[in-house]
């Protein structure tokens, strides 16, 4: 998942490493902020008053959709964003749920698991084609080659160790 997804898009899951790389953009648009209103407060600048307000809608974005997609990778709604309004325990659940607990294991309703969603074929035929090469059968190939399957005369039988059958 790609920066602007992570923090523009409510669809998806996002692992913790994801969810805290969001909330390290908010820390910085905090930042720069206070830095803005500071500085605007010692010169009566009208122009560095107005760039928190300018911030805040993309702050609460922000926030809405890397918390809504982490709740998704709970198997939850983005709706339990509105449990922080609970004063104090609000906040530290959503601490705790959406910043130190596992996600759901596996694909769940909200798509598939943020650990194990990458595609290594798709990954280098995108490359290619960036590079100006063709469509690559050969990646082609190996993205659609099926998992082995067990010999047909062991897969209905108890395990044999030590013994050749």
């Amino acid at each position: 998942m790609n920066l602007l997804s992570l923090l523009f898009s409510l669809h998806g899951r996002i692992g913790r490493g994801q969810y805290w790389l969001g909330y390290l953009v908010l820390l910085a648009l905090a930042v720069v902020s206070w830095l803005a209103l500071f500085a605007g407060l010692g010169n009566e600048s009208i122009p560095l008053l107005l760039v928190p307000i300018a911030l805040l809608p993309f702050s609460l974005w922000i926030a809405i959709c890397v918390m809504g997609k982490r709740y998704h990778d709970r198997g939850k709604s983005a709706w339990w964003i509105l449990i922080c309004l609970i004063p104090v325990v609000g906040g530290i659940w959503q601490f705790i749920e959406l910043g130190l607990l596992r996600g759901d294991d596996g694909t769940n309703g909200y798509g598939p698991d943020p650990a194990f969603s990458f595609n290594v074929a798709g990954d280098i035929e995108a490359l290619r084609r960036q590079a100006g090469h063709g469509a690559g059968n050969a990646v082609t190939a190996v993205a659609r080659t099926a998992a082995p399957q067990p010999h047909a005369h062991y897969a209905n039988s108890r395990p044999v160790f030590g013994k050749r059958v």
